[in-house]
């Protein structure tokens, strides 16, 4: 490229319409003209870490697909300087390699990993260092080095295991009954607690949780150094139990300024044999994608037939009949699951029952009395012995329980309150970073696809609140720590509509009695609120194809907002594999007696902030398009396997005029009103899993 082109180039690239979008783009065009890479080198080195976390899937798709050196350099660069950085690329790149199929391509992510991971332990390269003049000053500080090096691999070796053994925790938990499992859980988190406390004390800092705060730019609380033991929730699915815990995170920069009040002696916790033996089964996580894989066909089947029958116009008692089909050969499948998981239970139940025997022996024999730790470490192994002995029963369809006819407040303490409450038996409330954070840990789900999906869902929601529209996303934090395991942020102050319709009613009432009955006078504006939150949720559900819509993955908030939560199928993906809902979003009867019929104001006023929505989105097309084209291209991800792009951005009505949009707008709402479908698979959903329409 001659010298005129390139400067005129660099002085784009220099301008400040020159936006991360566009260096993507820019990268991607020329991936094989290194001058100009390595002008969009400079420009990657100046990016703040949040934006560069913020555009991570794109910056590996790119990594990987095109092997720039640049991107090689940029990427160690980054992991040499910034520890929460690091982890966050370092764990989603690790993602990708666990599912890269190809040899060659495998081979060197693997070896690329092994170069960020040693950047990260060496540091920045200090060229002053060898400036200096004086021989034992200059030993001294490489001797320094060398250890600061030493302490960081060795930090890097804990981190890994600290997040590996939390990830575990979720999928061991579902080997217990589920009303023991809190119990298992807060023994689990005691635990982990201690392993975390030992880690502070070692490195003077706490275990990374790389979450970037849009609000915040200097005030980086990006280091847990404290789990709140008091508080932890188990959230009970078929395959895995996701929980809920808080953590404590400060900036390590305040530990050089301010004193954290010393930490009171914990005793010893001790968990049972079993727990410690499903934790260090490598075999363990496959097992659980194998039933699962069994399960997604027969759901798969199940749906299908459904889908049949609707063209056939057989009667609602026929669908029920396939549906009550699917839960007896689930129940066979789970039952076969069952006896083959216990078999191996049992085995190593006896193994660790044998260990402990001659643990026993080997004891006495130095000293005839057993301590008191030993003779309670028996105790547990026995108890867990019989337990195991009886087959787990299968999770049945979850009959509803009649709560007593109460006014219950569903939030009785805000989540600020409740924080407020945990911070006065803090050690480090006084720092100025100090926050309390509540994440659910996750293990058995790829969550690369939820975390482009809440990408794309924070890009809207700047694009509303710059064309100052009265919609409201509330998109969350989400990391990738594998390519079936994650951390996401938890939203406080919520409840599921499955949960608060049993709450309130059983089922019986519908969201606008509901809504009368726990806002009281504050009715209008959470009725107002609902309306702005389901409009933008319906527009993104419509945009980005979002399946899965049961009431369990439905939230309302203190304010009456409904959110959207678990991305897991969108654009090409379903569950089931066989896109059952059609509809272009979920808008149901319930929903329109909330907005007090179609003839209402409030319901105008919803299709007035879904056309308005439109008219936004419409002029970012390009730039939101362009978050496409870098993922689509040879993407592993199911929800972009043969997408075609011109039909997405086709959606978005580009040429379309503001009538036209309007049309639209009542089309998409009068075919949501009409589907058959969003109606069935609600009612799929309550006969398979309890959660209530």
């Amino acid at each position: 490229m001659n010298a005129d082109k390139l400067k005129n180039l660099k002085n784009f690239f220099d301008s400040e319409y020159f936006t991360p979008e566009m260096l993507l783009q820019n990268i991607s065009k020329y991936r094989e003209q290194p001058d100009i890479l390595n002008l969009l080198y400079t420009i990657m080195l100046n990016l703040e870490d949040k934006i560069i976390s913020f555009y991570s899937p794109q910056f590996c798709q790119l990594l990987i697909k095109t092997e720039i050196p640049q991107l090689f350099d940029f990427f160690k660069k980054k992991c040499s300087q910034s520890r929460p950085l690091f982890f966050n690329l370092y764990w989603l790149l690790g993602a990708y390699l666990q599912l890269e199929k190809q040899k060659k391509k495998k081979e060197k992510i693997d070896l690329f990993l092994r170069q960020m991971e040693m950047s990260m332990v060496n540091g920045e390269f200090n060229e002053k260092t060898f400036e200096i003049q004086d021989q034992e000053q200059l030993n001294q500080i490489l001797l320094k080095d060398f250890q600061q090096k030493d302490l960081r691999q060795e930090y890097f070796t804990e981190m890994q295991k600290f997040m590996g053994t939390l990830i575990k925790h979720s999928l061991v938990l579902k080997e217990f009954p589920k009303d023991d499992r809190k119990l298992h859980l807060k023994l689990l988190i005691q635990k982990q607690n201690q392993n975390l406390q030992k880690i502070v004390k070692k490195f003077q800092f706490g275990v990374v949780l790389p979450f970037y705060d849009e609000q915040e730019k200097d005030n980086k609380s990006q280091y847990i150094v404290n789990i709140l033991e008091k508080h932890q929730v188990c959230f009970h699915t078929k395959k895995r139990v996701p929980y809920l815990i808080l953590v404590e995170t400060i900036n390590p920069l305040d530990l050089e300024q301010y004193q954290a009040i010393p930490a009171q002696s914990q005793p010893n916790i001790e968990v049972a044999g079993y727990v410690e033996a499903q934790l260090n089964d490598q075999g363990f996580e496959k097992q659980l994608a194998q039933i699962e894989q069994e399960e997604q066909k027969l759901y798969h089947e199940a749906l299908e037939k459904i889908m049949q029958m609707e063209k056939k116009g057989k009667r609602q008692s026929q669908i029920m009949q396939t549906i009550d089909q699917y839960m007896q050969k689930q129940k066979k499948q789970n039952n076969k699951d069952v006896i083959q998981s216990e078999t191996s239970k049992l085995d190593n139940v006896q193994k660790r029952k044998a260990s402990l025997i001659i643990d026993s022996n080997l004891s006495q024999t130095q000293n005839n009395k057993k301590s008191y730790s030993q003779e309670k470490n028996d105790q547990k192994s026995e108890e867990c012995y019989k337990t195991l002995q009886k087959l787990l029963p299968i999770e049945k369809l979850r009959i509803l329980k009649k709560f007593k006819k109460k006014k219950l407040q569903v939030w009785e303490q805000s989540w600020e309150e409740r924080i407020e409450s945990y911070k006065k038996d803090s050690r480090y409330s006084h720092f100025p970073s100090y926050k309390i954070r509540p994440i659910i840990i996750k293990g058995g789900d790829d969550l690369r696809q939820e975390m482009f999906a809440i990408q794309i869902m924070k890009q809207f929601n700047k694009i509303f609140k710059e064309a100052e529209v009265n919609l409201y996303l509330r998109p969350y934090q989400i990391i990738v720590t594998s390519a079936n395991s994650g951390i996401v942020e938890y939203i406080p102050n919520t409840i599921s509509i499955d949960a608060l319709k049993k709450l309130f009613g059983n089922g019986t009432k519908t969201l606008y009695q509901i809504y009368q009955e726990i806002f009281g006078s504050a009715f209008e504006e959470a009725q107002k609120n609902f309306i702005e939150s389901l409009a933008s949720y319906s527009v993104f559900s419509y945009l980005m194809q979002v399946k899965d819509r049961h009431n369990g993955n439905l939230l309302i908030d203190d304010r009456g907002h409904v959110i959207h939560i678990d991305f897991g199928f969108l654009l090409q993906t379903s569950p089931g594999g066989v896109n059952f809902e059609s509809a272009p979003f979920k808008l149901t009867q319930e929903y329109l007696e909330l907005m007090m019929g179609k003839e209402s104001d409030y319901f105008g006023y919803f299709k007035s902030l879904m056309t308005k929505g439109f008219l936004a989105l419409k002029k970012y097309v390009i730039e939101i398009e362009n978050f496409f084209k870098i993922m689509v291209e040879k993407s592993d991800l199911p929800c972009f396997a043969n997408l075609d792009l011109k039909l997405f951005t086709s959606r978005f009505q580009l040429n379309a005029t503001d009538k036209e949009i309007m049309d639209l707008v009542d089309r998409l709402i009068n075919q949501s009103l009409s589907s058959w479908r969003t109606a069935q698979y609600d009612n799929f959903q309550k006969r398979t899993n309890g959660i209530l329409p």
